[in-house]
């Protein structure tokens, strides 16, 4: 099944937005150098959530393998882990202050090679697009108490998503720490 985005976004003056339905959502496209799966993972207000993997299968011994064949989309539905949910729920309980942007200055338009990641939240307190990118963030900008649950909040996301990624990419040929 091929992810499509927009089942979980609506147009809005020409902006994509995260559907109502939906907490959160985190996006991950790799850059040439990354490990090449992309991540796609929606929260809805139930703590339920959708994840989607993109990669492509490593034939070791089947050299005939044609690309597309070789093209892996995962899809997994379910409940969110307990310590995920308890920080997500303790995230949208609080009131949240988000600046619009938490650039660095200095690589703003970054290399083509560069991954990208992203996040869009339905908060109480109002809509968040940021971008949350390696080469362009600067975490020192992140200050308040808010924002630092913010940054707890994504680095659980990420590990978390990134564990299911390298299990799932294991079981197509991947080694676990290789690309």
């Amino acid at each position: 099944m091929i992810h499509k985005l927009n089942k979980n976004y609506t147009t809005e003056n020409k902006n994509r937005k995260l559907k109502e339905k939906y907490l959160l959502s985190y996006s991950f496209s790799p850059g040439f150098y990354d490990k090449l799966c992309s991540i796609d993972l929606y929260i809805d207000k139930n703590y339920d959530y959708e994840l989607f993997l993109f990669f492509h299968e490593k034939n070791l011994k089947d050299f005939s393998t044609s690309n597309k064949s070789a093209r892996i989309f995962l899809n997994l539905k379910s409940k969110l882990p307990y310590k995920v949910r308890e920080i997500l729920y303790d995230f949208f309980e609080s009131d949240l202050k988000l600046k619009e942007n938490y650039y660095n200055g200095k690589n703003m338009f970054g290399i083509s090679d560069r991954n990208e990641t992203t996040y869009n939240i339905n908060h109480k307190n109002g809509y968040f697009s940021l971008n949350m990118t390696v080469d362009i963030l600067d975490k020192n900008l992140f200050q308040s108490k808010n924002e630092i649950k913010f940054l707890k909040l994504t680095s659980i996301i990420e590990k978390w998503c990134n564990k299911l990624r390298d299990d799932f990419m294991k079981e197509y040929g991947h080694e676990k720490n290789g690309i």
